[in-house]
């Protein structure tokens, strides 16, 4: 672990160099745990050497966790603790920042560190867009488990139960399993699978509708994302038509992903295939997005994302369609593009019914 830390932090700073700055300083916790392992709250300067300071809720945990970085335990503001451990010339004259950085805190930056001029680093984003092999390990890690959580989910779905009810018990699994959800899991019945980011109601299951169940788990920082959508008991006809849509599309984007490939482009192949089939007005998303110590991070599998699809990158192809105020279907996969080209990393079934 330790040396892959290492050659992240390597690149991070060849790659500023190369944007013409002298350092950065971090925020993001999915940031700093990429570049120094800790994953408590803090800031992590990078320059010549590397300083993590945080407060002393997380100074043991930042000496258990944090590799190849000073650990800072300060009583202060942070950044007037960083201030402080830091020597003169540490930075440089121009510093790097996460696009994500809320503007209450660059006000606080100027203030304490009046003579750095700050701008936006971009490099960081595309460095985690391409997984290592430990990464990917861990990612296919978490998919296993989110397989076998759904399996387990599916004996939970019976008349009455309801949707609040089944996504407390899929929470409680997902802690069980792992560090919990990756991100609060959509359990949608009936009419309300039609709202692709539904949230979790009162609605009781009755035989005759759809469900939808999109959820994710945590491993050491990494997620997994996944969705299914079935018929509880005997299916509509148009909605056995609509899955074998989304199937359809998501399987022409399988095979038409490439290394170098737009991202634009690839969203579009699956889109026409929903487009072909009527139902393009009820495709309102992207594709996918790609998945790592975020669930949503780069790459932006959309018709306004932008950049290339790369080996070692690790995305979900998401396709859906969505009728209002009857039902919606959405299948979603978690894909690494290898070598040998892209590999499903989710296995559950996608049946129609149950």
């Amino acid at each position: 672990m330790a040396c892959r830390l290492d050659r992240r932090r390597d690149r991070f700073k060849n790659s500023l160099s190369e944007e013409g700055l002298s350092g950065a300083l971090l925020t993001d916790p999915a940031n700093i745990r990429y570049l120094c392992g800790f994953s408590g709250e803090g800031i992590l300067a990078v320059g010549e050497a590397v300083v993590l300071v945080t407060d002393p809720r997380y100074g043991e945990q930042a000496e258990e966790e944090a590799q190849g970085c000073r650990v800072v335990v300060t009583r202060e503001r942070l950044l007037d603790g960083l201030k402080e451990a830091l020597k003169d010339g540490f930075w440089g004259e121009r510093v790097g920042l996460e696009a994500s950085l809320p503007y209450g805190t660059y006000l606080l930056l100027r203030e304490v560190f009046p003579d750095v001029e700050w701008t936006k680093a971009s490099c960081l984003e595309a460095l985690r867009s391409v997984k290592d092999e430990g990464e990917i390990a861990l990612i296919r890690e978490v998919a296993r488990i989110g397989d076998r959580i759904f399996g387990q989910l599916l004996s939970l779905l019976r008349p009455g139960v309801t949707e609040r009810e089944v996504a407390a018990e899929l929470v409680y699994r997902l802690h069980v399993e792992g560090e919990g959800p990756s991100f609060g899991p959509i359990v949608a019945f009936g009419p309300n699978s039609s709202k692709p980011h539904a949230v979790p109601s009162d609605r009781k299951l009755v035989e005759g509708e759809p469900v939808l169940v999109d959820f994710g788990i945590l491993r050491q920082g990494y997620a997994s994302d996944m969705t299914r959508t079935f018929w509880f008991g005997e299916p509509e006809e148009e909605f056995v038509r609509v899955h074998s849509v989304i199937l359809d599309a998501q399987n022409a984007a399988l095979e038409a992903t490439r290394s170098g490939m737009d991202v634009v482009e690839l969203d579009g192949v699956a889109r026409k295939v929903i487009e072909d089939a009527g139902y393009g007005e009820n495709f309102g998303h992207g594709l996918g997005h790609g998945v790592g110590l975020k669930v949503h991070e780069p790459p932006r599998i959309s018709p306004k994302g932008e950049g290339k699809i790369e080996e070692g990158m690790v995305f979900t192809f998401e396709p859906g369609i969505y009728l209002p105020g009857r039902w919606g279907v959405r299948t979603e996969d978690m894909v690494v593009l290898g070598r040998e080209g892209p590999e499903v990393l989710t296995s559950s079934p996608k049946f129609v019914r149950i």
